[in-house]
């Protein structure tokens, strides 16, 4: 839905656009951030030992 916003249209501001679809305001002004080095290391680690570790898992 957040795709269908035009934020060059003249005829709909863009609060109700995103009020017709549906969609917080603040949604289109998010940017995501990425990760830094440290973390995906760290992501990567925890990766590698559950691949060979699997049944070391929590159980739900």
């Amino acid at each position: 839905r957040k795709e269908m916003i035009n934020k060059d249209r003249t005829d709909l501001s863009l609060a109700r656009q995103c009020k017709l679809l549906k969609v917080s305001r603040s949604s289109l002004y998010y940017v995501p951030v990425g990760f830094d080095a440290e973390t995906l290391e760290l992501m990567s680690e925890i990766d590698r030992i559950f691949t060979k570790f699997p049944f070391l898992a929590a159980v739900k």
